[in-house]
């Protein structure tokens, strides 16, 4: 993720297995708004219309409109949502997490003028073939199709300056804090010779869930998060070093406003058959009314990343590492040390980390953790290390291996334990030309206590692993 908090009814239903029993929200959320929704949904078909009539009419030149789509169909079979084979009281549909699901992504990019274009990018899914149904009218229904407009933006030059305003996809040099789809205008510069140096200034908004009122006039900045930021990069040959200073205040929360200052810094070394990056980051600020009888408590946290790939004709090798901060054994006093998170990272495995075959919204980390004003908190902290290594045996079949493991780095906030578990995987990617890939992935999470303290809803010393078997079947141009 990961943009991942606009989906929460794909959540739900994906965990329909768990023995928490947790309920679809999406209905919930559908019913308030009534009419506002209705309009929404006209609005969807509406955008869609006009993308399908733009790329077939011939009034538009091919210089002035780029499509590109993908489609994927993808199958996820666990055994189990959690390490205990526990029967709870109430077992209507079992311990077993699976779904079949289709995603469709399309995006535009319109040249208005030389220097002038528009970007919309949208998605089609997660939409489960057990639950949404194209048949169904009402929109407040929790079976009709899910649709998410993700990029939404225009970009241009002005002389030496560049500018971008909409929804975009932004991230800071690390990506391990801000890596979202938010509202942004931002302003860059090149600088230097050819370019190499380049200066970027932004300020944007990240939603929250709470809301003053649909209509404007019901509407203000008093519970906003906010995120702004100052960014130069500097590009030698074969190197790379980003550097920014990213600043949020988020009072999503009516009396627990929170700010960080967050210093960046990533370097990326070599070129595309063996490179490497180091991602730092840094988290200071405060957070109103942590403290037991009220009271503000301070931050520092921070992050850091380290990244090898190589990569010959027939072999590749991927080496990750990821460390987050944990807080002390002591909440709600008056220091903090756990650092907010994307939940996003260059980590290879499945089930620890987030899934890039496509996110399902309920890798490990995310489950460990507290999602607050956009942002993940783990209070345990969390260290993540893993191997990938592919062989491409023709020019059609790449078979692939990924082992991880996973730590907390605070035990006494995870019951004592300190293993979150040891994943491997296996994948088979088979190409068709350019355009074809069906990837098959099997894999096993074994669990240590740290991960089962987390994660069991029954007995918190269970510790039965967790198979998985994933399907992709991608269509791309």
């Amino acid at each position: 993720m990961n943009h991942h908090h606009a989906v929460s009814s794909d959540k739900g239903h994906l965990a329909r297995g768990s023995k928490s029993g947790a309920p679809d929200r999406g209905a919930e959320r559908a019913s308030a708004g009534g009419i506002a929704i209705i309009g929404v949904f006209q609005e969807h078909a509406m955008v869609l219309a006009v993308f399908c009539a733009l790329a077939l009419s011939p009034l538009v030149r091919a210089s002035d409109l780029e499509l590109k789509v993908d489609l994927q169909n993808l199958f996820l079979f666990r055994s189990d949502s959690d390490f205990d084979r526990s029967a709870p009281r109430y077992d209507e549909n079992g311990q077993t997490v699976g779904a079949f699901a289709t995603l469709f992504r399309p995006r535009a990019l319109w040249r208005i003028t030389d220097n002038l274009r528009i970007v919309y990018e949208a998605e089609l899914g997660l939409n489960f073939w057990s639950k949404q149904n194209p048949d169904v009218q009402d929109p407040q229904d929790p079976a009709v199709f899910v649709l998410k407009h993700r990029e939404v933006f225009a970009e241009g030059e002005i002389g030496p300056t560049g500018i971008k305003a909409g929804y975009v996809r932004t991230q800071d040099p690390t990506g391990l804090f801000l890596n979202h789809w938010i509202g942004t205008a931002q302003s860059s510069w090149a600088l230097g010779e050819e370019g190499r140096e380049r200066l970027l200034l932004l300020v944007g908004q990240v939603p929250d869930q709470t809301f003053e009122g649909i209509d404007v006039r019901d509407n203000n900045f008093a519970h906003d998060t906010w995120v702004a930021a100052a960014q130069y990069e500097r590009r030698w040959d074969g190197t790379a070093l980003t550097g920014g200073l990213y600043y949020l205040y988020d009072a999503s929360r009516v009396d627990h406003a929170r700010w960080r200052v967050c210093p960046t810094l990533r370097l990326k070394i070599g070129e595309e058959a063996f490179w490497g990056s180091l991602d730092a980051m840094l988290q200071a600020g405060e957070n109103q009314n942590d403290v037991l009888g009220g009271g503000w408590s301070r931050t520092v946290a921070w992050a850091a990343q380290g990244h090898l790939e190589w990569r010959s004709e027939r072999w590749g090798v991927w080496l990750n590492a990821l460390a987050l901060s944990p807080d002390d054994a002591y909440a709600h006093n008056r220091t903090d040390h756990a650092f907010l998170s994307s939940a996003k990272s260059m980590s290879a495995t499945l089930m620890l980390t987030e899934d890039e075959i496509r996110d399902w919204y309920d890798n490990v980390d995310e489950r460990m953790s507290v999602f607050e004003g956009g942002f993940y908190r783990n209070r345990a902290g969390y260290f993540v290390a893993d191997v990938k290594v592919d062989w491409v045996a023709s020019d059609w079949l790449a078979p692939a291996a990924i082992l991880g493991v996973a730590t907390v780095l605070k035990p006494e906030n995870a019951l004592d334990g300190a293993l979150v578990g040891i994943e491997g995987d296996i994948q088979l990617a088979f190409k068709w030309g350019e355009n074809v890939e069906l990837l098959a992935s099997g894999g096993l999470l074994w669990p240590g206590a740290a991960g089962a303290a987390f994660l069991n809803g029954i007995d918190r010393d269970a510790r039965s692993p967790i198979f998985m078997a994933e399907l992709s079947l991608r269509l791309h141009d």
